[in-house]
C-alpha cells in the first residue's frame, strides 16, 4: 500500500474564481480515501486536496481495492466515483455500511458523480453518503465538506 503523506446533497456553493491556497485549519493527518478508476481523475482530486492542505491521501483504483484500504488506511472520509468498473458507489457504500469492521461502516462517504442520473440527493442520502459534488469537483465545495467533517469531529 502506498501513502502519501507530507505532514450534497447537491449544495448550491458560489464558486470563487482565483488561487486556492491551503486551508490553514486543514489537519495534516486528516486520511482522505479516494476511489476512482481514472487516474488523471484521481490525480487531479488529489492535487485538489493537496492545495487545500490535505495531504493524507490514498488512491484505490476499485472498490474491490477501497474495501482493503478503508480498513488497512484507516481514512477519515472516503470519496466515492459512483460509476466504478467492479460495482456502483452505492454498492460500495452499502458494502462499506455492512463492514465487520465498526470503523468502516461509520466512515464518512462523499459521492462524486461525474454523470447527473447517478447523483440523485435521495439515492445517495438512502445510500449513506453526507453529500454528492460533481466533476469535476469544485474545490470550495470539496473545502467547505471537509472543513466542517474535520472540525465536527474536534467537537
Amino acid at each position: 500500500m502506498q501513502i502519501q503523506s507530507q505532514a450534497m446533497l447537491r449544495y448550491q456553493l458560489p464558486v470563487e474564481e482565483g488561487p486556492i491556497l491551503a486551508s490553514e485549519s486543514a489537519p495534516a493527518n486528516f486520511r482522505v480515501l479516494i476511489v476512482n478508476e481514472d487516474m488523471r481523475c484521481a490525480d487531479s482530486l488529489k492535487r485538489t486536496l493537496h492545495d487545500l492542505g490535505y495531504f493524507t491521501t490514498f488512491t484505490a483504483y476499485s472498490a474491490r481495492r477501497a474495501l482493503v484500504a478503508a480498513v488497512e488506511f484507516s481514512p477519515a472520509i472516503a470519496l466515492l466515483d459512483l460509476d466504478l468498473p467492479d460495482m456502483t458507489g452505492y454498492q460500495l457504500a452499502n458494502r462499506f455500511r455492512s463492514h465487520l469492521s465498526k470503523g468502516v461502516r461509520q466512515l464518512p462517504l462523499l459521492a462524486i458523480a461525474e454523470l447527473p442520473q447517478y447523483a440523485n440527493a435521495e439515492l445517495t442520502r438512502a445510500a449513506g453518503f453526507m453529500g454528492c459534488l460533481d466533476k469535476p469537483v469544485p474545490p470550495m465545495a470539496l473545502s467547505l465538506l471537509l472543513s466542517r467533517l474535520h472540525s465536527g469531529a474536534r467537537s
